[in-house]
């Protein structure tokens, strides 16, 4: 699932909008949704269970450490 979330990730800077669109694209992409979407990536992108609102720390965390979280590197 998380190599899937790397290739449907949004080109460009990431804003406000680019959680939505993308969590959007990967939804259609696995067919997964609520929980079993979301969880895999908070865990991936920010080491933990809960927290703020990704769609305000995704453009905090940017797209290049994204994308190297979701790779299992440390970011």
């Amino acid at each position: 699932m998380l190599e899937e979330a790397a290739r449907v990730f949004p080109e460009g800077e990431c804003g406000e909008n680019s959680w939505n669109g993308w969590t959007g694209a990967l939804a259609a992409a696995t067919g997964l949704k609520g929980r079993p979407l979301f969880m895999p990536l908070r865990k991936a992108l920010t080491g933990l269970d809960h927290g703020p609102d990704m769609k305000k720390l995704l453009p905090l965390i940017g797209r290049d450490r994204a994308l190297r979280r979701l790779a299992g590197e440390a970011a």
